[in-house]
This record gives C-alpha cells, structure tokens and sequence, in this order.
C-alpha cells in the first residue's frame, strides 16, 4: 500500500493549514457525521472538515471518465425496460414550429 500524501495527513489530523493545493486528480474518500461516505476531491477537504466530516483514505483519479465510472458504475447503461429517451427540442425550434 502507498504511503499517504501530505495532503492526507494533513486532512485526517484535521491542520487548521495544509501543504498547498492539492493534485487536481487526487480525491479523498470523506465520511459524514451520519456514517454515509462519498469520493471527492481533495482541494475540498477543509469546507468539509468544517462540517464535521473526516477524510478516510484518497486515491489519485486520472480523467473525468474514470472519476464518472467509479462514483457511478453503470451510468453507462441503456434505459431500464419501458423507459424511452428523445432528443430534446430547443425553444427556438418548438416556437417556429407553432407559428
């Protein structure tokens, strides 16, 4: 297992200061006051500090891609049976239409 980064460290002993701004793809795993836990990004660790959450691990996220396949695994997949999609229709097209 890699060692912990600077970040967080300095997130889990809670430091009213942290090492600077973090890497853009690295996220920490918070947990909220209520137990639930939820993946986002580390630049954010002190609002939620504040909120009384705490910073149970990280990972280092590369694209929004991945982020998106590992939050919501699934995402990706077709309706459910009985569920139909359309296109959307703009304001401009629908007006013209009713003229």
């Amino acid at each position: 297992m890699a060692e912990a980064s600077q970040w967080l460290q300095a997130a889990q002993a809670a430091q009213s200061t942290t090492p600077g701004t973090p890497p853009g793809d690295l996220f920490f795993t918070y947990k909220r006051p209520d137990g639930d836990t939820f993946i986002g990004s580390a630049a954010n660790a002190e609002v939620y500090l504040r909120e009384g959450f705490t910073v149970e691990g990280e990972q280092t996220i590369e694209g929004s891609e991945s982020f998106r396949d590992l939050v919501s695994p699934g995402s990706r997949e077709p309706p459910a049976s009985g569920v139909t999609t359309t296109s959307a229709t703009s304001a401009t097209t629908a007006a013209a239409a009713s003229a």
